[in-house]
């Protein structure tokens, strides 16, 4: 919860430095990125993680900056080129591994979920560039606690799950009042979208045994968070 609050306070607000133009969300963008490239192959227990990591990292960074030079378009375009390109990355980390090492395909499987999750984070950089991104990024960053927050309770998961998605929805519905110029239905489908990442990501990391290690946990922290860039710039795309 701490990782994962620290890094939702940088990328949200590096928004806010006094005159930015994207560059300050998109080194904090790298920078998680770089944390969840080194953490999720080793909370997925691929045999020989570093080579992913540094496919992930790649691909994470290359649909970030692609996307900030993008402008004034849906930058989030190149995800799409980023991905391909790491597809066939991914491949060639394992084909040089050998045809006796173990657990190739889990390997690929394992990168290629990761290489989703480093491109989606590229909607934190595109979101620096955008004047309404600042508000949005507010709203999502709010609605992100309240789902996160039942988590920290010893709670059940049964219980967990639905309060922290109710919590999100009525977080960003709140605070999308402290935009005079957005209405609350924004506020409310980012809380609800956002919200369901958060409490399915925690509640599949749960039934998987959960994070053990500084790497692990960093990876597990970062993954909804990643998400929910994407999410809040589509969010912002069709309803701001």
């Amino acid at each position: 919860m701490a990782t994962g609050t620290i890094a939702l306070a940088l990328v949200v607000g590096a928004n806010f430095v006094p005159g930015a133009t994207g560059w300050p969300v998109l080194g904090i963008t790298l920078a998680l990125l770089a944390a969840f490239a080194l953490g999720w192959p080793r909370l997925m227990k691929v045999p020989a993680p570093n080579p992913v990591s540094l496919v992930i990292f790649v691909v994470g960074a290359a649909a970030a900056v692609l996307g900030l030079w993008a402008r004034p378009g849906p930058g989030l375009g190149w995800v799409a080129p980023s991905l391909a390109a790491g597809l066939i990355l991914m491949f060639v980390t394992q084909l040089v591994r050998g045809t006796d090492a173990q657990k190739r395909l889990d390997s690929v499987a394992t990168g290629i979920c990761g290489m989703l999750i480093a491109a989606f984070g590229s909607g934190w950089a595109v979101l620096g560039t955008d004047p309404d991104g600042r508000a949005v990024a507010l709203m999502a960053g709010i609605a992100i606690l309240g789902a996160a927050a039942p988590g920290v309770s010893r709670l059940p998961d049964r219980v967990v799950f639905p309060l922290g998605f109710v919590l999100a929805v009525l977080f960003g519905g709140a605070a999308s009042l402290l935009h005079p110029d957005l209405s609350v239905v924004p506020g409310l489908v980012l809380g609800a979208a956002c919200g369901l990442v958060v409490v399915g990501t925690r509640a599949m990391l749960v039934s998987l045994g959960g994070p053990k290690g500084p790497a692990q946990m960093a990876a597990a922290a970062l993954a909804p968070l990643l998400v929910c860039g994407s999410v809040t710039w589509y969010v912002m795309l069709l309803l701001v």
